[in-house]
């Protein structure tokens, strides 16, 4: 069958499906002489360039919503949130943002995911623990909120000439 892929190319594939391994994304297998190989396609992005195709999106498990919670346990590769019950890999290729507590600031990307737990891309920098806090959201782009907190004392912004900036408490 011929598909539009997700560069806008036609291409010929032997088979297109809901891979609900990863939910939202469809696999796409191809063979050619010398090798078969899949590729995997958001949902949406397929529907759009291959709408006589939707009906084969029809029992695609639903995509995962933004969450957030609070740390369980953390490794230096995983977080644990024990009150979750996630689908696995629901939450592949999210970004995830530690927001407050230890580790604050921190940006990784969820590579795989149980009913409790994330692993992610990279190793946290600093380990998050109970005190931490976490948002899983694709609207993440690389915060650097530090803190959470507002001055204490007003500032006119608007009567202020020379801002100072330390570019070395900035991450």
């Amino acid at each position: 069958m011929q598909i539009i892929d997700i560069n806008g190319n036609t291409r010929e594939c032997t088979k297109a499906y809901p891979d609900n391994s990863y939910p939202g994304y469809m696999k796409i297998e191809y063979k050619t002489e010398v090798r078969s190989y899949s590729d995997w396609y958001p949902i949406k992005d397929f529907v759009v360039n291959n709408p006589t195709l939707a009906h084969l999106t029809t029992n695609a498990s639903p995509v995962a919503l933004d969450d957030l919670g609070v740390v369980t346990k953390c490794t230096p590769i995983t977080l644990k949130d024990k009150t979750k019950k996630w689908e696995t890999n629901a939450y592949t290729d999210f970004p995830i943002w530690i927001s407050r507590g230890k580790g604050e600031g921190q940006t990784r990307i969820v590579i795989s995911n149980t009913h409790h737990t994330l692993t992610i891309n990279k190793e946290w920098d600093a380990i998050p623990d109970e005190s931490s806090q976490y948002v899983l959201s694709h609207n993440i782009h690389d915060p650097q909120v530090l803190g959470n907190t507002l001055p204490t004392e007003e500032v006119d912004v608007s009567t202020t000439t020379d801002i100072k900036i330390d570019l070395d408490t900035i991450k």
